[in-house]
């Protein structure tokens, strides 16, 4: 089977050569397994056969109880294993969340087998309790996201249209003077357009890119939905009331890109709200939503303590509606259609970059203000009021904060004028 490469790929491989343990995290069947199999490769070419490279997978129940030993028989663990014990080690573990006390486990290796190089993944963040971190400075974390869409067209097999992306991408317009030309993005309009709308609809994770037809699709995120509630939500979180949870669940999907009100929400479901608070945290920590803080300078004309929510995967909100409609068919594509927009910004963050929404006690609002390497505010309109015209909200930020550079998101229009850089949303 093809092994196609993940961005994070390359963030990770500097690392390989360093002591520090390797967390990889992310939702189930986000492509972790895939990537170790690609790290795997990228340590084969770099030392050959010097190293032991062994893999756990913890879903087996065999391997998971091995691990679940005192760890200082794992070393003779890898021994019976095949591994030569004159050599260095690197040991792959595939989801480490389901061990007992996996805090324990990386601690034990990381403080008496430095030998032992540990690349381990998880379905869930090592943020929540069951890892008491005890490898603090001893461990580098990476976050695996579903596909973006660049990788999505790779996946999809339109090589010379990744490259396109490349080209075009809003990160190389913003952080130069190049003079946006309509007619030169016009041979890969079409394409791009029904292209992009797929990914919307029915998502980034890798299973769902590669499936054919839309009944394959379907299946395979309704698959995806049902092992995430039964594993994670049920298993590892401990949720009893699958009900309350899915109800939940379902009232997110309909409602992003608005503020996160609690109290709101627990009225709504007549749900507690420690129990709210307590389901909202599993879905940010198993990576499913995804809160955006506020951004200010002015904390008292400008500063709302609610959050916006978005979730990760646009496939996987949209399977909770039970809505696959197209687009332009759907009372909910403004919503839609910004989640995919916030979703390419988030997973696409640099080491210094962060993404917040700005919105004042007035209500005036701009949906992303991106800060780090440049400075961007950029708002969100499927179908712009009028050709060229600035929102009202960057036109208000804009006399506030007059260095950042102004981006409006559209479903189709590539211009500018002296404000402002109209961009259709495959660009972001």
């Amino acid at each position: 089977m093809k092994l196609y490469k993940r961005r994070l790929q390359k963030r990770i491989q500097p690392w390989l050569d360093k002591p520090d343990i390797l967390v990889i995290q992310g939702t189930r069947q986000v492509g972790k397994t895939t990537l170790l199999n690609l790290l795997k490769e990228d340590i084969q070419k770099r030392w050959g056969d010097s190293k032991n490279i062994i893999n756990f997978n913890l879903e087996d129940a065999d391997q998971l109880s091995a691990l679940n030993r005192n760890p200082k028989y794992f070393k003779e663990y890898l021994t019976f294993s095949g591994a030569d014990p004159k050599k260095d080690s690197v040991v792959m573990v595939d989801e480490i969340q389901y061990l007992d006390d996996p805090s324990h486990f990386l601690k034990y290796l990381a403080d008496f087998e430095p030998s032992i190089k540990l690349i381990v993944t998880g379905s869930a963040s090592i943020a929540i309790k069951k890892f008491k971190d005890g490898v603090t400075g001893r461990k580098k974390t990476f976050t695996l996201f579903p596909l973006d869409f660049k990788e999505f067209l790779l996946f999809k097999g339109k090589n010379a249209l990744s490259l396109v992306l490349e080209k075009y991408h809003f990160n190389n317009l913003a952080s130069s003077d190049m003079v946006l030309d309509p007619e030169s993005i016009n041979p890969y309009t079409k394409e791009m357009s029904v292209l992009f709308e797929e990914f919307i609809i029915y998502g980034g994770y890798p299973k769902v890119v590669s499936t054919g037809s839309r009944e394959d699709k379907l299946e395979e995120l309704r698959e995806l939905f049902e092992t995430y509630e039964l594993k994670d939500v049920n298993m590892l979180f401990d949720v009893v009331n699958i009900s309350a949870f899915r109800n939940l669940f379902k009232l997110l999907a309909g409602s992003v890109g608005n503020l996160l009100n609690v109290n709101e929400i627990s009225g709504t479901l007549g749900i507690g709200r420690d129990t709210i608070r307590r389901y909202l945290s599993i879905l940010e920590n198993s990576f499913i939503i995804h809160a955006l803080t506020p951004f200010h300078s002015n904390i008292r004309k400008e500063l709302t303590k609610m959050p916006k929510m978005f979730f990760g995967d646009t496939g996987l909100r949209n399977f909770a509606l039970r809505n696959f409609t197209e687009l332009s068919y759907r009372p909910d594509k403004g919503s839609l259609f910004e989640n995919a927009i916030f979703g390419e910004l988030y997973k696409n963050l640099g080491v210094i970059e962060q993404l917040f929404f700005w919105r004042t006690i007035s209500k005036t609002e701009v949906d992303f203000i991106l800060t780090g390497e440049q400075n961007c505010a950029l708002e969100v309109k499927f179908t712009p009021n009028a050709r060229l015209k600035q929102p009202a909200g960057l036109r208000a930020f804009s006399k506030t904060y007059p260095k950042f550079k102004q981006i409006v998101v559209t479903q189709e229009l590539f211009d500018s004028n002296e404000e402002l850089i109209f961009l259709p949303g495959w660009m972001v």
